[in-house]
């Protein structure tokens, strides 16, 4: 017997089974995880909010808005101190992550030197970055993946430490019963990053291969005994990044050397063949050849010209899904943005090589000649935009 709040004899049953109470713990558990992903959509849809009058400025102001960029790209510092002074974007935290975030045409480069800054200001707009990424239930390694893909780290050694120290606290907040703290995440982060120098540099592999021994003991010199993480969560990851090398980008997509890896067969073509691909500003459907490899998407107008792409676009932060046919063609799916407005493509410049110019997509419409070649297309673009793995990459 016992008394309640009221000061009433109650009695209370002692003999709850242990598995009651355990699938009432895994239900809390899923339960809460719901309530944090709601929170997570609901911050990244605000953070579109936020932007829209920053978009709608732009549209008023597509000259400045070009020199902002321009200027950004030349020196982050007085690029973003330009964009404010001309009221582009607001002077908040916010609001200028949500521009390195949401933005196309930003160099990667220089959106890595920003969020590297020392200064308060630049580590608010880098928390605020980092929390615009949605890493609940999401593996470390492609949630990793998915981090580094957006921008260029700095060189300077503490820039990159601060950079990582924001993507560690982010991951760990959206996920705080697979490690035991930030600090782990942050330690495992880093090797990650070595690892995949270690087996992917041939310039790096000095002393043999880094093998699945040689990292369990790199993490145990890091970590403390009582927060090593599982055995089969250090598996999986040595796996991972053995069987996919973890991709970095170039600050700007160089058409010509992308081609001249496919031409010479130095790239791992995923999936390639014929699709129609509906226009932009005209609406028409027209034949191409299709290649997924090193994260993009690209297309040529016969299957002969690997010089010369008419299209590419970057893997990053873009879904796929099957859609209604269409009036002229059947057999459709499109690309959709998971951030911002807008499909980041990029198309050449007619006369001029390796320059490129921004497409203007809010989707990408594409149409397959069978139910099973849809199929093989939507798995593949999920595949090379890293949504859904091949346990494999390559035989």
């Amino acid at each position: 017997m016992t008394l309640n709040s009221f000061g009433n004899e109650t009695v209370v049953d002692s003999h709850i089974s242990v598995d009651l109470i355990h699938r009432r713990k895994e239900q809390l558990k899923r339960e809460i995880q719901e309530i944090r992903e709601k929170i997570a959509q609901c911050e990244v849809e605000m953070s579109i909010i936020q932007s829209h009058n920053t978009t709608n400025r732009q549209n008023g102001n597509i000259k400045q808005w070009i020199i902002g960029k321009r200027q950004f790209n030349e020196n982050p510092k007085e690029g973003i101190r330009w964009l404010i002074d001309n009221n582009l974007i607001q002077n908040t935290p916010e609001h200028v992550a949500a521009f390195l975030f949401n933005e196309i045409g930003l160099s990667k480069r220089a959106i890595g030197d920003y969020l590297g800054e020392k200064d308060d200001s630049h580590i608010e707009v880098l928390k605020h970055f980092a929390h615009m990424y949605d890493f609940f239930s999401t593996d470390i390694v492609e949630a990793l993946r998915r981090y580094l893909f957006t921008f260029l780290l700095p060189g300077e050694a503490q820039k990159i430490d601060r950079i990582m120290e924001a993507f560690a606290q982010r991951y760990y907040e959206c996920n705080p019963d697979i490690y035991a703290n930030a600090e782990i995440c942050f330690i495992l982060s880093f090797a990650i990053i070595m690892l995949n120098t270690s087996l992917h540099n041939k310039n790096a592999r000095l002393g043999g291969p880094f093998t699945y021994e040689k990292f369990v003991c790199s993490l145990n010199e890091a970590i403390p005994r009582q927060h090593m993480p599982d055995t089969n969560l250090i598996k999986n990851i040595y796996d991972n990044i053995k069987n996919n090398e973890l991709k970095f980008p170039d600050d700007d997509i160089d058409l010509s050397s992308v081609s001249a890896r496919i031409k010479e067969g130095d790239s791992i073509i995923i999936k390639e063949g014929w699709l129609w691909k509906q226009g932009g500003r005209v609406r028409q459907w027209k034949r191409r050849w299709f290649v997924i490899t090193d994260g993009c998407l690209f297309y040529y107008e016969s299957r002969t010209e690997v010089d010369n792409p008419r299209g590419i676009i970057p893997l990053i932060d873009v879904g796929v899904r099957e859609i209604e046919d269409d009036r002229t063609k059947q057999l459709c799916f499109e690309l959709f943005p998971l951030a911002g407005e807008k499909v980041k493509t990029t198309k050449p410049i007619p006369g001029e090589i390796g320059k490129a110019t921004e497409g203007n997509h809010t989707v990408y419409r594409m149409s397959a000649s069978s139910e099973d070649e849809r199929k093989d297309w939507i798995r593949a673009l999920r595949i090379g935009s890293q949504n859904e793995l091949p346990k494999q990459r390559s035989s």
